[in-house]
């Protein structure tokens, strides 16, 4: 298990940052929030390179967590979710992942898809590079992908439509953090540069014991 993740759910235990625990899962508020207020992640207690990987029993219970996630994000700070996941390391294509253990991230009132359609077109720089983007229901086109020898990217947008894309070449660390960096007019991208401790803190004092 990566070691860094493994420090930063200790720290989040440890310090009573700890938002929730089911049986399965964790969520804690996310180092780099970028001044986002209630930026969260959602973490399996055991390790497993991507959410696609998880047991099938799982799935019904993480899906229940986002449902109440995404209520309370929206009671709270009248938001809607961007839901996002960079998928694992797989050979040379670096999947935008920087911590190899499956973790969402959850963001109140981001919204990149249009920025993330744009992106994938514009990095067709070689001849017989390709990405593919499907609609997708659950993760099974995701776990498809993994089986297969390929990486992933997952989306849900803020009108809760889940997508999938598949491409055959790397994308940048933190893939879609920067994208929500840049949608939102700051460099700050970086979680291990900026931590952003005054925005967890924030995040901990307003969501702490209500999921």
């Amino acid at each position: 298990m990566n070691q860094t993740y493994c420090c930063q759910l200790a720290s989040a235990i440890e310090q009573d940052r700890l938002l929730c625990k089911t049986s399965n899962f964790f969520v804690i508020p996310t180092l780099g929030s970028m001044g986002i207020e209630g930026y969260i992640l959602v973490i399996p207690k055991i390790h497993y390179p991507s959410i696609s990987q998880i047991p099938d029993p799982h799935q019904s219970e993480l899906n229940e967590l986002l449902s109440n996630i995404k209520r309370l994000i929206k009671l709270e700070y009248n938001l809607s979710t961007l839901i996002f996941e960079h998928g694992p390391r797989i050979g040379n294509l670096d999947s935008g992942q920087s911590v190899d253990h499956a973790h969402l991230h959850i963001i109140p009132g981001a919204d990149i898809t249009k920025n993330w359609a744009v992106d994938l077109m514009m990095r067709l720089g070689h001849k017989g590079q390709f990405y593919r983007v499907d609609r997708v229901e659950g993760l099974d086109k995701a776990r498809d992908l993994i089986l297969s020898g390929s990486s992933y990217l997952y989306m849900q947008t803020p009108e809760g439509v889940e997508l999938v894309s598949e491409q055959n070449f790397p994308r940048p660390p933190q893939y879609f953090r920067t994208m929500v960096a840049n949608k939102i007019k700051t460099e700050k991208w970086d979680w291990r540069q900026f931590p952003d401790y005054k925005t967890l803190e924030k995040t901990v004092e307003r969501l702490h014991g209500k999921l």
